[in-house]
């Protein structure tokens, strides 16, 4: 059985970056820390060579590449020049690999990655949404498994994995779930004057600004019916959205036989990070959750359509759709 596993991670000094290497110091020890790639925060970056010690670090930002340079230059990590790290990823092979770089700078990264590894999770809609044409073919081509890593996707992926002899026309519908955002309950009169620092505060994720807008727009969650599409085949038809504040369900495949399943865990990341972690790997050490929900406490969960003239992205992401 293998043991010396080595990971990539992409984003390293994100949220999802940073959650992920201390799942890995605190359940995964034994796991090495191959190459972490981070796009400006040279000083997040350097804290973390010093602390999990890996082989290989790159900067993207070229202009911070000599200040990291200068910093670890007497570590044993190697650091990649910004121009050489997709060089460096073909010619080299990981067991795991975390792409969780924001936004569309991540294509830049598919093909290389699709190469380097066996197992990939990927925390990166923009991506799927502008290339899922294109990722069945890559994964069948380079025989990877893909786990998305958002919430929404990993549960119906979780979901799929468990029911792999479903068939999907016994699916009437599947809804993945949003929060509300910051302004749920707000006017929208009162919208068009939101300051910048209630729109980026959203109330059960810790997110980056992008994302953060995102979610209190619902622009987040049509991105994420169309990664739904193409991550799991599933007709736009069938797929819609409920506003569930709790964010502990999130994502319900109703039947056509009138009776659904809700796929709920504790709004932690943590949870699909780890999963994915473990999926080659026996684990003896379970994941501890803070404040995770107790189903022998009273739990009270709602659901509600969208309002769409609180969100007025939905009208145009309908009218796209059809």
């Amino acid at each position: 059985m293998q043991t010396n596993y080595k990971i990539n991670i992409y984003g390293s000094t994100g949220k999802i970056g940073s959650k992920t290497l201390k799942i890995l110091k605190n359940y995964f020890p034994k796991m090495k820390i191959n190459l972490l790639v981070a796009n400006n925060n040279y000083k997040k970056l350097i804290d973390q060579v010093q602390q999990y010690k890996p082989n290989y670090v790159c900067i993207l930002n070229k202009k911070k590449y000599f200040i990291v340079k200068k910093n670890l230059n007497l570590t044993k990590t190697k650091i990649i020049e910004p121009d050489e790290i997709n060089e460096y990823i073909i010619n080299s092979k990981s067991d795991f690999s975390i792409l969780s770089i924001s936004g569309y700078n991540a294509l830049n990264f598919i093909l290389p990655i699709f190469s380097n590894t066996k197992n990939l999770g990927i925390v990166n809609k923009e991506s799927i949404v502008s290339a899922g044409h294109l990722f069945k073919k890559l994964l069948r081509k380079f025989k990877v498994n893909l786990t998305p890593l958002d919430s929404e996707h990993y549960s119906l992926f979780n979901f799929f994995k468990n029911n792999y002899i479903l068939d999907i026309d016994e699916i009437n519908k599947i809804y993945l779930t949003a929060s509300g955002g910051p302004f749920l309950d707000t006017k929208l009169s009162q919208l068009y004057k939101a300051p910048f620092n209630k729109v980026i505060k959203h109330p059960k994720w810790k997110m980056g600004y992008k994302n953060s807008i995102d979610s209190a727009t619902m622009v987040n969650k049509c991105l994420e019916l169309i990664e739904a599409h193409y991550l799991f085949d599933i007709d736009f038809n069938k797929l819609d959205i409920l506003v569930h504040p709790e964010a502990l369900v999130h994502s319900i495949v109703e039947y056509k036989n009138h009776t659904s399943i809700l796929n709920y865990f504790h709004h932690d990341m943590s949870i699909p990070i780890y999963n994915f972690l473990s999926s080659s790997i026996n684990k003896k050490k379970l994941l501890k959750i803070n404040n995770e929900s107790d189903f022998s406490n009273k739990l009270n969960i709602n659901f509600s359509p969208p309002n769409q003239n609180q969100f007025p992205i939905l009208k145009i992401f309908n009218e796209i759709e059809k």
